[in-house]
C-alpha cells in the first residue's frame, strides 16, 4: 500500500499512494474518480464557521453554510434588512496551501493517482511538492542487480535488455548476422528470456534462438531515481475534479475559500474587495450579480443548481472533444447529446441573467454549431 508520509513534524497521516471561473464576482478568478467522504458536509460547515465569523465585513454577516459550486464557494450574507451573496474561488496556490496543512487527504490521493498512476509517493509540504520514485518495470530500466545471458561474462549489464544486446554482438560474424531480439518476462523476477532472430548467410534465411538472462549479483552503481511533482499541479487537478462535481475535491476548495476569509482579517485589500462585492450584489434583488454586471433574476435557491448544470455540461463537452469525420455513429451521438445538454443548460441559465451576457449567448451558439457539425458526420 502506498503511504503518504507527511514530513511536517505535526502531521502523521497514512494513506494510499477546462479551468473554470465563476460567472459571479470573486476575489480570485483562477480556480473523475469520485470517492465520497462521510465528512464532506461537515468539512464545508467547519470551514466557514471556524474562519469567517471572526472577520468583519463592513457589517455583513456571512451564512454558516456556504454552498459548493464546482470549485467555488457560494456565500450568502445579511446586513440588517439587506441581503447579498458572493462567490469565492481559490486558485491552485491557495488550494496547495490547504494540502500542505494536511487537509483534504482523499482529494490529494485521488489527484496524485490521476496524474502519476500507481506509484509510491510521499507528501513533502516543506518543499511544496510530491516526491515519488519512478515505477520502471521495463527490461531496459536500471535495476538493483547485474544481469548476464547464458552465464557469459561479456554479457554482464545493469538491465536484461542491455545484456541481451551484448550477447548478440560477438555472434555477428561472416556466418550469422544479428537481426533483432525481443525480451520475455518469465514468472520469476530474476529471469528473462531473450528471443533472437539471426540471418544465416549460408542458408540465406532467418533463424531463431532463445537465451536465458538471469540476475546474479547486486548492482553497485544502482540508485533509485526520485522524482518530484509540484503541489500546485496537484492542486490544479483537484480544482478540475471539484468543477466536475467531486465532493472530496470540493472539501479542498471549500477549505481553501474559508482560509481566504480567515486571512482577510489581516488583509485589508481582500477584505474590502469582499465588502465591495457584497454591497454591489445587494443592489440586485437576489443578491447575485455577475462580474460583468448582470443581475440574477431567478430565485437564489436555483442559482447553484442551474449554474452547476452548465458547468458540468461544459466540462463534459471539453472532455469528449470535437467530432471528427472518422468517428463512428456511436461516438458522434455521444458528442451530439453532450452538446445538446450544454445548449439546454446554457439556455436555462441565460434566462436567469438580465441583461443577457453576450459571451453566454455566444457559448450557446457554439454549442449548437458543435452539435450540427457532429450531425453532418453521421453515416
Amino acid at each position: 500500500m502506498k503511504k503518504i508520509i507527511l514530513l511536517a513534524i505535526m502531521l502523521g497521516l497514512v494513506g494510499c499512494g477546462e479551468n473554470g471561473s465563476s460567472d459571479v464576482t470573486s476575489t480570485t478568478n483562477n480556480q473523475s474518480t469520485e470517492l465520497t467522504s462521510n465528512s464532506t458536509q461537515q468539512a464545508f460547515s467547519r470551514s466557514i464557521s471556524t474562519h469567517s465569523m471572526t472577520v468583519p465585513f463592513g457589517g455583513w454577516n456571512l451564512s454558516s453554510n456556504p454552498i459548493p459550486l464546482g470549485a467555488s464557494a457560494f456565500y450568502e450574507a445579511v446586513n440588517g434588512l439587506r441581503t447579498s451573496s458572493f462567490v469565492l474561488t481559490a486558485d491552485a496556490s491557495q488550494v496547495a496551501k490547504v494540502l500542505r496543512g494536511g487537509a483534504a487527504n482523499i482529494a490529494l490521493t485521488i489527484a496524485v493517482d490521476q496524474i502519476l498512476g500507481a506509484v509510491d509517493w510521499i507528501l513533502d509540504p516543506a518543499n511544496n511538492q510530491i516526491v515519488y520514485k519512478n515505477d520502471c518495470t521495463k527490461s531496459d530500466c536500471p535495476t538493483p542487480f547485474m544481469w548476464r545471458t547464458n552465464t557469459y561474462d561479456h554479457t554482464i549489464a545493469n538491465n536484461p535488455n542491455e545484456s541481451c544486446f551484448k550477447f548478440a554482438q560477438p555472434a555477428d560474424t561472416r556466418l550469422l548476422k544479428y537481426v533483432s531480439h525481443t525480451i520475455e518476462k518469465t514468472s520469476y523476477d530474476d529471469i528473462y528470456k531473450c528471443h533472437f532472430v539471426w540471418y544465416s548467410y549460408s542458408s540465406a534465411s532467418n533463424s531463431t534462438q532463445v537465451a536465458t538472462i538471469k540476475s546474479f549479483a547486486p548492482n553497485p552503481d544502482f540508485e533509485e531515481e526520485k522524482k518530484t511533482l509540484p503541489l500546485q499541479t496537484v492542486a490544479q487537478k483537484i480544482i478540475e475534479n471539484a468543477d466536475a462535481g467531486s465532493l472530496d475535491a470540493q472539501v479542498a476548495t471549500m477549505d481553501a475559500a474559508a482560509q481566504i476569509l480567515a486571512d482577510a482579517a489581516n488583509d485589508q485589500v481582500t477584505q474590502q474587495s469582499i465588502v465591495d462585492q457584497l454591497e454591489n450584489n445587494a443592489k440586485c434583488p437576489s443578491g447575485i450579480m455577475s462580474k460583468s454586471g448582470q443581475c440574477w433574476v431567478c430565485t437564489k435557491e436555483d442559482y447553484p443548481v442551474i449554474t452547476q448544470r452548465t458547468k458540468l455540461a461544459k466540462v463534459e463537452t471539453a472532455r469528449l472533444g470535437k467530432c471528427l469525420p472518422e468517428m463512428d455513429n456511436t461516438a458522434l451521438f455521444i458528442r451530439i447529446n453532450a452538446f445538446n445538454e450544454f445548449v439546454q443548460a446554457r439556455v436555462n441559465e441565460n434566462s436567469c441573467w438580465v441583461p443577457l451576457d453576450p459571451g453566454h449567448v455566444q457559448q450557446e451558439q457554439d454549442g449548437r454549431n458543435g452539435a450540427l457539425k457532429c450531425t453532418n458526420y453521421l453515416k
